[in-house]
């Protein structure tokens, strides 16, 4: 009776339901799998058997180099669990945001949200803030007179103020050095050059800015250039959810999205993204900028530049090379000989000193936007 009992307990766990999963393991899985290696072995079978030579010869040498990769995944992936295992675990902040149409996704508007970065368990930082009607994070400004200028802040997560509270951000402590300007924080975290000429063309702040007069800034940092052209590692963070533009001829095209202009490219990134032995050896793609993606990154700012102008009037529109370790001839270069108005902060501050970027994290500390906008005061007052 008990053997009966134990009998039927087992059959029940190992019931199928239609889902797939037996036992919790994925047998759509092992089928998809044999199903791929029934297919190999009967290649390989046809191949061995042909009467050339060659094809025996090549047969031969694909089944090896696959045979070889397959083995270097297996021994990469046990090497990144065993890596994964020791290293600190660094989690959030987890992002409440919707799909935009031109911008591929944007923050929840008229909405309160929490950013908490934790590493193993310990609270890294813990900010609150809050939206508007327009999807723009709320900076909180107290002054006796109204503003009667703008001041327009397109950039990343480094200008959003990632990591810092709403009273600690770029366009805070611009504000506040000088009240008569309003701020519009017009960034979010993986925004790259191409959703500010995306926004400026589909969607512009001018309809939602009151002020007749202003200033406009785009804050520049090297891995700008892997979102303009959407790299590996910025597909793996955003699923193509970014605006496309490309070069044709002597004009810069919009595509739409990446997620629906370059489904074959999109394809490919998926299957390099599920690489162990890409992960290990920290492998992307492409492997190294090239001309035409600096060009390309330099053109799409360029561009937000003219299309600035052309809506608000003015020329006040300034590209800032954030503090970094790293050259920025190539990108600075191109600007200028476009025509760009370039503030060159790359030697201003080493982010990596102690006191300038959040601990565990890139982003720039408070200190760091006081320093960058004091200097930026300055540089204004030569305009």
């Amino acid at each position: 009776m008990l053997l009966a009992e134990s009998l039927l307990l087992w059959l029940d766990r190992v019931r199928g339901d239609g889902s797939g999963v037996v036992a919790g393991f994925s047998v759509s899985r092992l089928f998809g799998t044999l199903r791929w290696v029934v297919v190999g072995v009967g290649l390989l079978a046809a191949g061995i058997r042909s009467r050339s030579n060659a094809v025996q010869n090549l047969t031969l040498g694909l089944f090896t180099t696959v045979l070889i990769v397959g083995l270097l995944e297996l021994v990469c992936g046990w090497l990144l669990k065993k890596q994964a295992a020791t290293f600190p675990k660094i989690a959030g902040p987890v992002h409440s945001m919707q799909p935009d149409p031109y911008l591929g996704y944007k923050p929840r508007p008229d909405t309160a949200l929490t950013g908490v970065r934790t590493k193993d368990g310990r609270v890294i930082y813990r900010i609150q803030f809050q939206t508007d009607s327009n999807s723009l994070r709320v900076t909180p400004a107290k002054t006796q007179i109204a503003p009667n200028k703008y001041a327009l802040f397109f950039g990343c997560s480094m200008t959003f103020g990632e990591g810092v509270q709403s009273n600690e951000t770029l366009p805070y402590y611009f504000t506040k050095a000088d009240s008569t300007y309003r701020p519009y924080n017009l960034a979010y975290s993986g925004y790259g050059p191409q959703q500010m000429l995306s926004r400026l063309q589909h969607n512009s702040p001018r309809r939602f800015v009151s002020e007749a007069q202003g200033v406009a800034f785009y804050t520049y940092i090297p891995d700008h250039v892997n979102r303009a052209i959407q790299s590996l590692t910025n597909y793996e963070y955003n699923r193509g959810n970014a605006p496309y533009y490309y070069p044709d001829g002597d004009s810069l095209r919009y595509g739409g999205l990446f997620r629906d202009s370059r489904k074959f490219r999109n394809w490919v990134y998926e299957v390099m993204g599920r690489s162990n032995l890409l992960k290990f050896f920290r492998i992307s793609y492409p492997f190294r900028l090239s001309d035409r993606d600096y060009d390309l990154t330099a053109e799409v700012m360029a561009k937000s530049a003219a299309e600035y102008r052309r809506q608000f009037g003015n020329d006040r529109f300034y590209v800032i090379i954030y503090p970094t370790t790293l050259p920025q001839e190539e990108i600075v270069s191109r600007l200028k000989a476009k025509g760009v108005k370039v503030l060159d902060y790359s030697k201003l501050f080493n982010p990596l000193q102690k006191g300038y970027s959040i601990p565990d994290d890139e982003h720039p500390t408070p200190l760091a936007n006081q320093v960058l906008v004091a200097q930026l005061r300055k540089d204004l007052q030569k305009y």
